[in-house]
């Protein structure tokens, strides 16, 4: 095993460590690493880091020659770059060829050291043992290796410089020359996978021998082994993978072509998936005869769907770059790059939606929960990554422009990418990006979303908020004296309380000269009243000591005296709770499939944890049921409302009641047919056939695919019971599929735990109709949402009794108050957008001013026409809550009650529009849900 020094090694004593400058935001720049040469056995990692542009004439990176005053990040606003003429711009950029690395970042802690040159100074910088490993392995032995790499360079305490360079992701990877997979260290197992790809399976003439002679288990076995590393898990590596214009895979000392990799793992699952003949060739060798299926179900490791979704990601007819010279970097000429062929992204086209990569890819994980939608914009057809500008305007940067412009006509639309924003902001932005977007290709399914689970789970122990660099824990704040900041305009947040009272004039006609630090605490000190204030006659309750400030008033400072040691109560109308993840965003830890261990097996192996989604897959022009029949979701019903002061998240659809939950069984454990089923479904005598409306609930009337089922169902319906231990207590369809020996049989069995693993099954109070369901109770309420294709469950909470407030009308108050906050937040977002429009024209202005030019009228005109349109939504958005009030007043259900979204149901007889007959005749009525 190859060693790494080590961070707090006594050698390094006298290193300092390593800080980072800011990137420009105004410019398309990252950082590169040039990986000094070296072998494996040194355990020292010298490398120095450099910065490139990106050109929009080249679309390949050029290096940065010399950093001036304007492309340096600082404190203050940055000024707009220099214009220079075309012909001397080009000739003083040199191109750099590059490689990004793609790799698992893993748990462990940073506890080993590179040493990194940046500016004629060597500095130490902590990272993980893995990407310490893969720097010793990539290096090589002669000569420099320029590697971009995500942990180093970019600054991941700077969410701001996360959001820019997440936005350039697509051209980082695009543009690379390759990029290397590292799988990590060597071993005995994947040598003999590698090999067994290159000198076997590559060799088609004799494919049918390894699949079935039994001295290729080892082999098979090792492959699988391969494919089950934990890079294959990580959802970063999706998009790094399908935006590649060539991959390898490093493995220690080995390596492999991905495209090599890929026709192995595409073989492998589809004659393992159509005849299973590789899981009956491991029976047959005494060492795995003990563990049936040895690869069931390995279509759906990682590596297999990684495979099979980046190979239908694009659709395009891709052009090798030309030929790279391997020696010093080349002096780029204008006339040179008008010979190179490149990738270029509008020569290929997404065919994936964002919906469709974010809710089929559940089985990659992500450390950060807000990379499940983050990771995957790049390659979507109808999104693409933004990232605001925090402190300075993008002058030279048109996409912006053009994102926030014209996005209107862009099928991409723009998803703001901001990883200080809580998650369950980005949750809501979404479920709401998916739904607006669904709308306008097919109505009748926009609210699917709500039943496939997608959202990964926050980590246990931590804040779902990214804590500012400053206040990293157990790092000690840096103290550096920073040049006087030039002030802008006094800008104001929207905080949900009174400010504290100060003595008039106090600091009047006295210079601000507060730091970042303390002004960050003053606000936070504002918007907490002072226990002795009770506004309205009511005590707000105690409230946290502000960090002691000496610009405050005398009066201030008895104020934070009496708050020492304070807290604020969790009941108190001035405490903002925290808003958790609403029940209308579905979990992925409910995806049909996970990696696990498995008895008699000493490795996790992909297997079966939930039924599938009845909703399936998100296609174009193609749905398994038809619930609402044409009922397109109502979108002046549809409504996101969230409240801080509450402390959740509300969204508002419109469907009706359809029946109620009468009775509910125990759920299927393993996909197993419990007896209780069949005695609820009405069928008591085995040797008959079983009751029509049975079989077809545990099948969900779909057969293979979401086709209709097929006839012989019924006769594998009662052979499964006959054979499959009824006397037990419960069907073990398992022990059907691997000992039965029946291919009737086991098909059916798969149809089966495909639909009722984990879930319950339920009869009806009304209508006595049998359905499934996977969280249901007695009670529940089966509803039809109009936008949603399947029935589903909602569970009635009374607002009072989940409340600390004792009556409705409070509560509403409450609710209107954080609505009309929110009302505020978009009228002052839609103004910035205006000032930011105002400030490029302005810019513009006085460029064409130098070239004696001038804007028409008409711009001006249509600026003013802008402005007044603002005002009028800003009007309007004021409004809002009131409008709010009268909706709940005329709706007494939406009113005094909310409900609890419990994912989709199997309700027999109700799948393909019998619902609405049903409404039809019986007078239902329409109804509004608040679903929390």
């Amino acid at each position: 095993m190859s060693q790494t020094q080590r961070y707090d090694s006594s050698e390094l004593k006298l290193i300092e460590e390593f800080k980072y400058d800011k990137l420009p935001t105004s410019k398309k720049r990252i950082r590169l690493l040039q990986l000094k040469s070296g072998t494996t056995h040194g355990p020292d990692i010298f490398c120095e880091l450099i910065e490139a542009d990106y050109d929009n004439d080249f679309h390949i990176p050029t290096r940065v020659t010399e950093l001036t005053g304007e492309d340096v990040g600082g404190e203050g606003q940055e000024t707009p770059p220099k214009r220079e003429t075309g012909k001397d711009q080009k000739s003083q950029r040199k191109a750099i060829q590059y490689e990004a690395l793609s790799w698992c970042w893993g748990t462990d802690a940073p506890e080993y050291a590179l040493l990194i040159t940046y500016k004629g100074t060597t500095y130490k910088k902590r990272v993980r043992k893995e990407l310490g490993l893969a720097l010793k392995y990539l290096r090589l032995p002669n000569k420099i290796r320029t590697l971009w790499i995500d942990a180093i360079c970019i600054n991941q305490d700077d969410h701001n410089e996360r959001n820019h360079q997440v936005q350039m992701m697509s051209r980082i990877y695009t543009r690379a020359s390759e990029v290397c997979v590292w799988l990590g260290e060597d071993s005995d197992e994947s040598k003999t996978a590698i090999d067994f790809i290159h000198k076997e399976i590559m060799v088609l003439d004799n494919f049918d021998t390894l699949c079935t002679d039994k001295k290729y288990t080892e082999k098979w076995r090792a492959l699988m082994m391969l494919m089950q590393r934990e890079w294959f898990s990580r959802r970063w590596v999706v998009q790094e993978i399908a935006l590649a214009s060539k991959a390898k895979i490093y493995c220690g000392p080995d390596s492999i072509w991905w495209n090599e990799f890929a026709v192995a793992v595409e073989l492998f699952v589809e004659v393992e998936t159509a005849t299973h003949r590789l899981s009956e060739i491991m029976q047959k060798d005494e060492k795995f005869r003990h563990v049936p299926g040895w690869f069931e179900h390995v279509s759906e490791l990682g590596a297999s769907l990684l495979v099979q979704a980046t190979g239908k990601v694009f659709r395009a007819q891709r052009t090798p770059l030309g030929e790279r010279n391997k020696g010093a970097e080349p002096e780029l000429t204008h006339d040179d790059t008008l010979k190179q062929t490149t990738i270029d992204p509008l020569d290929r086209r997404s065919l994936l939606s964002l919906e469709y990569l974010v809710s089929t890819l559940f089985i990659f994980k992500a450390t950060e929960p807000r990379d499940a939608v983050y990771a995957l914009l790049a390659i979507a057809r109808d999104a693409s990554p933004f990232a605001k500008s925090d402190s300075s305007y993008n002058y030279g940067d048109q996409s912006l422009l053009i994102l926030s412009v014209m996005s209107y006509f862009l099928e991409e639309k723009p998803f703001v990418v901001d990883y200080s924003r809580p998650y369950s902001d980005v949750c809501r932005d979404f479920v709401e990006f998916t739904i607006l977007r669904k709308n306008k290709w097919d109505p009748v399914q926009a609210l699917d979303i709500l039943c496939r689970p997608w959202a990964l789970d926050p980590p246990q122990g931590k804040s779902i908020h990214l804590p500012p660099a400053e206040a990293k824990p157990g790092a000690e704040r840096e103290k550096t004296e920073r040049p006087a900041r030039q002030w802008k305009k006094r800008e104001y947040k929207v905080v949900p309380g009174r400010l504290p009272k100060t003595k008039a004039g106090a600091n009047k006609g006295k210079p601000i000269q507060q730091s970042r630090e303390q002004q960050r605490r003053l606000t936070i000190a504002s918007a907490r009243r002072p226990m002795t204030e009770k506004p309205n006659g009511q005590d707000p309750g105690p409230s946290r000591e502000p960090a002691q400030n000496s610009h405050h008033t005398s009066t201030d400072t008895k104020k934070q005296k009496q708050m020492k040691g304070k807290d604020i109560q969790e009941g108190s109308s001035m405490a903002l709770k925290k808003v958790t993840l609403p029940s209308w965003v579905a979990r992925a830890s409910l995806a049909p499939f996970s990696l696990y261990p498995h008895p008699g097996m000493h490795i996790h192996k992909t297997g079966r944890s939930n039924a599938d989604p009845l909703v399936g897959q998100p296609q174009d022009g193609h749905r398994n049921y038809s619930a609402a029949q044409t009922n397109p979701v109502d979108l002046k019903a549809l409504k996101f409302r969230k409240r801080e002061k509450c402390g959740h998240y509300s969204l508002y659809v419109r469907g009706f009641i359809l029946d109620t939950v009468e009775t509910v069984l125990d759920a299927s454990q393993g996909g197993n047919i419990p007896k209780s089923w069949l005695d609820l479904g009405g069928w008591f005598n085995y040797q008959d056939d079983p009751p029509d409306h049975f079989w077809r609930t545990l099948v969900a009337d779909r057969g293979r695919e979401n086709r209709n089922p097929p006839y012989y169902y019924t006769t594998a319906c009662k052979e499964s019971i006959l054979k499959g231990g009824i006397l037990s207590g419960r069907v073990n369809t398992a022990d059907l599929i691997n000992n039965e020996r029946n291919s009737i049989v086991a098909e059916f069995c798969r149809r089966v735990q495909a639909v009722i693993w984990s879930r319950r099954l339920f009869k009806t109070k009304n209508h006595g109709v049998l359905g499934l369901a996977s969280e249901v109770q007695r009670g529940d309420q089966i509803a039809i949402i109009y936008g949603c294709t399947v029935p589903v469950i909602l569970r009635r909470r009374k607002k009072v009794e989940s409340s600390e407030e004792k009556s409705v009308e409070s509560i509403l108050k409450k609710e209107a108050f954080d609505d009309s906050v929110e009302a505020l937040k978009t009228c002052l977002q839609r103004l910035e957008r205006c000032r930011e429009r105002k400030k490029r024209y302005e810019v513009k202005k006085k460029e064409f001013e130098k070239e004696g030019k001038d804007y028409v009228k008409e711009i001006r005109e249509a600026k003013k026409r802008a402005e007044k349109k603002l005002e009028e939504l800003a009007k309007t958005d004021g409004k809002t809550p009131s409008r709010y009030l009268e909706v709940l007043k005329s709706d007494q259900a939406a009113k005094e009650v909310y409900y609890e979204f419990n994912g989709e149901a199997y309700v027999h007889g109700m799948m393909d529009g019998e619902a609405l007959r049903m409404k039809f005749y019986n007078e239902i009525s329409d109804s509004l849900f608040e679903l929390r």
